[in-house]
């Protein structure tokens, strides 16, 4: 059994950009971020995002969060609380196939984060970063057709939907394109 103490002692990622908004910092995923998104991953709130994974897949998933970097030069930081210091989601893009679209990705991770704009605020510190500093000049977001809540972000924050495709994972939703930051 690996000891929480080890884990600490990690290497980290370093290097990353830190975002910086009146309620949040995004920043690099740390291994102290783990419980926080192993039992995210386990709830019912991922209903949208490819529903509840176990332990291992959960931990496949956080990986990725870390290779993405190694591999792209770019991926999803964490949003952490300002005023608890508490990781509260991620938020960021992220491009499996070479030649495929940069995907922008948000996800909070608890309902006491919901309802009080802090996905749109960190949703829109990405935007500035992607297509400012990161110099991207396309990007989609695919969103489930039942998540309400994503659809109302991709629409706030300019998106665009691109008519007759739907999201690589799951069966029905839309895919919004955005050439940069509309509001």
């Amino acid at each position: 059994m690996l000891q929480t103490a080890y884990v600490s002692q990690r290497p980290q990622l370093v290097g990353l950009p830190v975002l910086e908004t009146e309620r949040l910092v995004l920043r690099a995923p740390q291994a102290t971020d783990w419980p926080a998104f192993r039992d995210y991953r386990a709830s019912a709130r991922t209903a949208f995002t490819g529903g509840p994974k176990n332990e291992v897949q959960a931990a496949e998933q956080f990986a990725a969060f870390f290779g993405h970097w190694a591999l792209r030069g770019f991926g999803r930081l964490i949003a952490e609380d300002r005023v608890t210091g508490q990781p509260i989601g991620h938020f960021g893009p992220m491009q499996w196939a070479d030649a495929g679209d940069v995907e922008l990705t948000w996800s909070l991770w608890t309902a006491a984060a919901e309802g009080n704009g802090l996905a749109s605020e960190a949703a829109g510190a990405l935007l500035d970063w992607c297509f400012g500093p990161l110099g991207l000049t396309f990007a989609v977001a695919m969103v489930h057709r039942d998540n309400a809540a994503s659809h109302s972000i991709a629409r706030k924050l300019g998106g665009t939907v691109i008519e007759g495709r739907v999201p690589d994972w799951v069966d029905a939703g839309s895919v919004y394109a955005f050439t940069g930051r509309q509001i």
